[in-house]
């Protein structure tokens, strides 16, 4: 089972397993238990959560995806241009209501002219 991402906390190493999944890849997350257990997790090689995807003849596929989302590109199945939270400035898929980081709200378009 290969490894495609490490994430800076638990919510995102979910939401990064069930964009692969939505995507018929199958993933699940590991090291939470350890994330957990320390102060400062991000500073200890190997202690963040991880992503891992079941088929390695996914990995490829998985990584673009990975790659897209950390980007803030256009993922399969968004609808409309990604935004930025007003917030804590966290890049979102047009399909986000809220900041999956801060809970912000998404913004609402101006009304045009």
């Amino acid at each position: 089972m290969p490894m495609v991402f490490v994430a800076q906390h638990h919510a995102e190493a979910h939401l990064v397993t069930g964009l692969l999944e939505t995507n018929g890849i199958a993933a699940e997350v590991r090291g939470e238990a350890l994330f957990t257990t320390l102060e400062a997790p991000t500073v200890i090689p190997g202690a963040a959560p991880e992503v891992w995807v079941a088929n390695p003849a996914q990995v490829p596929l998985a990584l673009d995806l990975v790659r897209r989302y950390t980007r803030g590109e256009a993922l399969p199945g968004s609808s409309g241009p990604a935004w930025q939270c007003p917030t804590c400035a966290e890049s979102l898929e047009a399909q986000f209501t809220q900041c999956w980081s801060c809970g912000t709200a998404k913004p609402r378009p101006l009304p045009g002219p």
